[in-house]
Order: C-alpha cells, then sequence, then structure tokens
C-alpha cells in the first residue's frame, strides 16, 4: 500500500479522535445555550405574555419600546454604577488579600479559607442577611458614631442602596477572585524577587516592575468574569433592595424579572435580555481587545 495513504489514514485517524472528544461538549453547548438564545430572539418579537401559548408575531415592536422605554435607561445607569463599583473594588481588595495571604506565616491557609467561604454562600442567603444587618445592627451602629448615611438605613437611601448592594457582592465574592489573584502569584518566578532585592530593589519596586506586570493575564481573567457576573446579577440585589428605593437599584436583570413576571410581558422581558446579552458580548470583547494588548506590551 501507497505510504502516503497510510499517512492520510492516520492522520484521518487523528482528526476523528479529536472531533469525538469535543463533539459532546458542542452538543450540549448548541442545545443548551445556542438554542434558548434563538428562541429568545424569536420570543422577543413576538407578544408573548409569559405565560399563555398563544402569541403574534410583532416584528421589532419591542425593540422600538425598549429604546423609548424610560426604565430601560434607569436600570442601565443603575446596572453600570454597580458593575463598575464591584469590578474595580472587588478587584482591588482580592488583589491586596493575595498578596497579603501569599506571605508564609503560620495562619495563612487558615485566613484564606476564612476569606473565601462567604463565595460558597447562596447570593439569595446573603441578600437577606445583609437586609436585617443593615435595618438593624449598622442602624445602631452609625447612631453611635454619628453618621447620617449608616444610621438612617443606607438601603432606603436613593443615592447609596446601589452601592450597599454593591459592598455586599464585594463582601460575599472578594475570596473567590482572591484564589485567582494567589494562583496567578504562584507562577510569579521567586528568583526575580530574589534577584531583585540583592539589586537593592525594595518591596513596592518589587511589585511594581516584577509581580504586576506578571499578573497581567491574571487581570484580564479576573476583571472580564467580575464584570461578566455583576453585569448580570440579579438574587443579591433581589433580595436586597428588590430594586427600591424609587427604582434607584432596578438593574436589567431585575428589570427582566418584573416585565416577564410581575407585569405578565414576557416577549419585552426577553428583548431586554437580548439586549444584555448583546451589551456584555460587546463590552467583553472589548475588554479583552484592552487587556491583551496590555499583555503584548508587557512581553
Amino acid at each position: 500500500m501507497d505510504l502516503s495513504k497510510l499517512k492520510r489514514k492516520d492522520v484521518i485517524k487523528k482528526e476523528i479522535s479529536y472531533i469525538s472528544l469535543y463533539l459532546p461538549a458542542l452538543i450540549l453547548f448548541l442545545i443548551f445555550v445556542i438554542w434558548p438564545l434563538i428562541q429568545a430572539v424569536w420570543v422577543s418579537l413576538t407578544d408573548w405574555d409569559g405565560i399563555s401559548n398563544e402569541y403574534n408575531f410583532q416584528g421589532l415592536t419591542n425593540y422600538f419600546t425598549f429604546f423609548e422605554d424610560t426604565y430601560v435607561l434607569h436600570s442601565t445607569i443603575a446596572t453600570f454604577k454597580y458593575t463598575i463599583t464591584v469590578t474595580i473594588v472587588q478587584n482591588l481588595v482580592a488583589l491586596v488579600l493575595a498578596l497579603a495571604l501569599n506571605n508564609q506565616f503560620r495562619s495563612r491557609d487558615l485566613l484564606r479559607t476564612v476569606f473565601f467561604l462567604p463565595s460558597l454562600l447562596s447570593p439569595l442567603v446573603v441578600g437577606y442577611i445583609w437586609s436585617f444587618l443593615f435595618c438593624d445592627p449598622l442602624m445602631k451602629f452609625g447612631k453611635m458614631i454619628h453618621w447620617d448615611v449608616l444610621g438612617n438605613n443606607i438601603l432606603g437611601n436613593p443615592d447609596w442602596a446601589i452601592f450597599a448592594a454593591a459592598f455586599v457582592t464585594v463582601w460575599r465574592s472578594a475570596g473567590w477572585t482572591m484564589m485567582i489573584y494567589l494562583a496567578g502569584l504562584q507562577n510569579v518566578p521567586q528568583e526575580l524577587r530574589e534577584a531583585a532585592a540583592i539589586d537593592g530593589a525594595g518591596t513596592w519596586r518589587q511589585l511594581k516592575s516584577i509581580v504586576l506586570p506578571l499578573l497581567a493575564p491574571t487581570f484580564t481573567i479576573n476583571f472580564i468574569l467580575v464584570f461578566e457576573r455583576s453585569l448580570k446579577d440579579f438574587d443579591s440585589i433581589f433580595a436586597l433592595t428588590n430594586g427600591g428605593p424609587g427604582d434607584s437599584t432596578l438593574t436589567l436583570a431585575l428589570n427582566i424579572y418584573r416585565e416577564s413576571f410581575f407585569y405578565s410581558r414576557g416577549s419585552y422581558g426577553t428583548t431586554i435580555g437580548v439586549a444584555l446579552f448583546v451589551v456584555m458580548v460587546v463590552l467583553t470583547l472589548i475588554q479583552l481587545k484592552f487587556f491583551t494588548k496590555g499583555e503584548e506590551k508587557i512581553e
């Protein structure tokens, strides 16, 4: 038999084996991600109420309503306030914790566990617990230290409620982000830091010139993951404020819930969901482009 034919058969066998490995995941992805997305787009073009089996095709009517809806504008502003606050603060807190807990000391593993544990709790449960804390113990503490913002129930303040919700999310999720930073710190060669120390570089100089540049891929992962999670966060805000006071914490995710289940406008709620999905994809791609450019400059 011709040697080239044998090689071609071997290549085909390898390709088939590769396809057999990722085909199950591809099928699951098509069934549970792509097909629901196609259905969502179709539903957004109808007048479905979210309950009945009857609906009529109405084209882009829901999308025209979407761009004219003042509630969408308010919920978009609230969503970005929340998302930007959580993304920046959570990454900053997680990075500081990771740098502190990357050093060798006796209770390091215990502290890592303590900071990571809140991320294992249900966001809904955490939201209800913190809603009680804001309404009673923290109010008493705020009055004790004469801080009016905290002393008058911060969740009832339209200017501060969204930031209180962001604080709760950071408290719950910072440990999860911290573990990713810790994993990134394990890839920083200790020899580089030791050589820099010998050359007279202090801790801050080592951090600025060695550690942070080598953490660039970890920054990319964490910023994108936290941003994407915060943009679609629902349960913790629902438990804390349910969009109040005065719709000041009505995010796009909460708006989808209200339109779909409270006002029985399932098709319009789906329209907001499709728009949120598009925004997430676009902003994620922009972030990915920005961070990967930064990594290329460092390399």
